[in-house]
């Protein structure tokens, strides 16, 4: 298929914005139709203007953002975080948390939001079980679940509990022992909603990454 005259300037138009990913979503299933229709010039000029596109914004020479820049975006975003689960409901803290959350809970607002935590970043708090810390990661509020960091320390212990939803379990560092179950390293364990976990120790110490809803049920005195 071949175009003259105006035509042609207005299919080259065309293929621009198509290439540059302008067009709206109707004129480029339209475009697209034409494409499909086997016109080998309007292909040509699709594939000539995306390698420009590319081009350009390779030719875009790396600016390093001025120290400050980081605080500034950490400022707004805590600013305009919205208020915790626990402010909003009145619940327990994650996990027998006792010292209030951070005030911008972790928790990714937008669809296209990265939430990133570095291993220096967010606090520690003691929990209830005396040698057992958390750190929170992130709420998922739609799923009511906690992702958080439990620092056990040799020794230490989780009394006997019941879970009030699914909990996941990664173990990062160390061991955890439950009854029979011995988990290292590297080790994953599910409990689902409803099931009792005996009484968590760990002779060496243990780092786990876990994802639950915010509490669980004791069954037995705390250490």
């Amino acid at each position: 298929m071949r175009h003259t005259g105006g035509a042609e300037d207005a299919t080259r138009e065309r293929a621009a914005l198509y290439a540059l990913g302008a067009l709206e979503a109707e004129e480029a299933r339209s475009f697209e139709r034409h494409l499909d229709e086997g016109c080998d010039e309007c292909a040509a000029e699709v594939e000539s203007f995306a390698a420009v596109g590319c081009a350009l914004a390779l030719a875009v020479p790396q600016r390093t953002p001025p120290a400050s820049a980081r605080e500034k975006l950490l400022a707004h975003v805590s600013a305009n975080t919205e208020a915790t689960p626990s402010e909003e409901s009145g619940r327990t803290e994650p996990r027998g948390v006792e010292r209030a959350a951070p005030t911008a809970t972790p928790t990714a607002t937008n669809l296209s939001d990265l939430l990133i935590v570095r291993a220096g970043e967010g606090e520690w708090f003691e929990s209830e079980d005396p040698g057992v810390t958390v750190k929170l990661l992130y709420v998922d509020r739609e799923r009511e679940t906690y992702t958080t960091l439990v620092r056990m320390s040799p020794g230490s212990r989780i009394p006997r509990h019941r879970h009030r939803g699914a909990e996941q379990c990664l173990v990062l560092e160390g061991d955890v022992s439950s009854g029979p179950h011995t988990l290292s390293a590297g080790d994953f364990n599910c409990a689902p909603s409803g099931s009792i976990h005996d009484e968590l120790t760990s002779e060496g110490g243990a780092l786990l990454l876990i994802i639950s809803p915010e509490s669980y049920e004791v069954l037995a005195p705390r250490a």
